[in-house]
This record gives structure tokens, C-alpha cells and sequence, in this order.
């Protein structure tokens, strides 16, 4: 396995293996270390609606706010799950097209902020929003 320079240790590490693209929409999974199972999405929307209920489960980074709805729910404050894998393992799976080690430092202004690091390049960038974090994934899977 090659040498990856990432937080491995982050309890909210994420890896997103991208295994098709069509129309230029991709899907795959998603990996954390609180589950054995991947969590698969169809396209980008799912996987941010996939990492912001992960996020809101484990409360880490905590959301600076509190996104309203039009209908009134009922908040329910489950337990917060227990790790079952290391990072490494987490790390560890690869995707068809493309692999994305994510991790969300902050939730401010009512986005993500955080670094993403392309594992087959094994280059890390910052991000400042969702919609930056899509961007260099797409633009990294264009240039492959």
C-alpha cells in the first residue's frame, strides 16, 4: 500500500471511492470508521446528504448551524456510534476511477471546510465548502 500524508487518526475520516461517472455524475461509496459497511450513493447530491447525517450522528465538528426545514421534526439525540475500524482500514479501500480521503475540520456558515486528499495522486488540498469539495473531486477525476 502506498504512503499516504493524511490525518488517519481523524474520528470523522471519510473515504470516498468514486467507481463510475456518467453525465458527468459520479458514484460509489463511502467508508468510515464507525461501520464495516459502505454506504453506496448514485450521485454527488447523495453523498453530501451520506457525509452531512454522518457528521450530525457522531456531533464532530460540531454545526455552527442549525439548518431549518419546512416542516417542524422532532430531534432525536441517538448514542454516538463506537469505532469498529482504525483509520488505516478505512484508508485502505480503493475505488474504480478514483479514491478521496476526506476530512471535515469545520461546519461554519452553514458549510464544510476541511482537506481532501486524492490518494492515487497522493496530493492533499483545503477546501472551504461542499461545493469546493465536489469541484476537485470532479476536476481530479477529468484529469486522470
Amino acid at each position: 500500500m502506498e504512503e499516504i500524508h493524511f490525518n488517519l487518526a481523524a474520528p470523522n475520516l471519510l473515504c470516498i471511492c468514486v467507481d463510475d461517472r456518467q453525465n458527468g455524475e459520479s458514484s460509489g461509496r463511502v467508508y468510515c470508521c464507525y461501520s464495516r459497511a459502505a454506504e453506496s450513493f448514485a450521485h454527488e447530491y447523495q453523498l453530501i446528504n451520506i457525509i452531512e447525517g454522518f457528521l450530525d450522528r457522531i456531533d464532530y465538528p460540531q454545526s455552527s448551524v442549525k439548518i431549518r426545514s419546512f416542516q417542524k421534526k422532532e430531534e432525536k439525540k441517538l448514542p454516538r456510534p463506537e469505532k469498529v475500524l482504525e483509520g488505516r482500514e478505512v484508508a485502505s479501500h480503493r475505488g474504480k476511477l478514483g479514491t478521496f480521503l476526506v476530512h471535515v475540520k469545520y461546519r461554519q456558515n452553514a458549510t464544510w471546510q476541511g482537506e481532501i486528499c486524492w490518494v492515487e495522486k497522493g496530493r492533499n488540498i483545503s477546501f472551504r465548502s461542499e461545493l469546493e469539495l465536489l469541484k476537485r473531486m470532479d476536476h481530479a477525476l477529468e484529469v486522470q
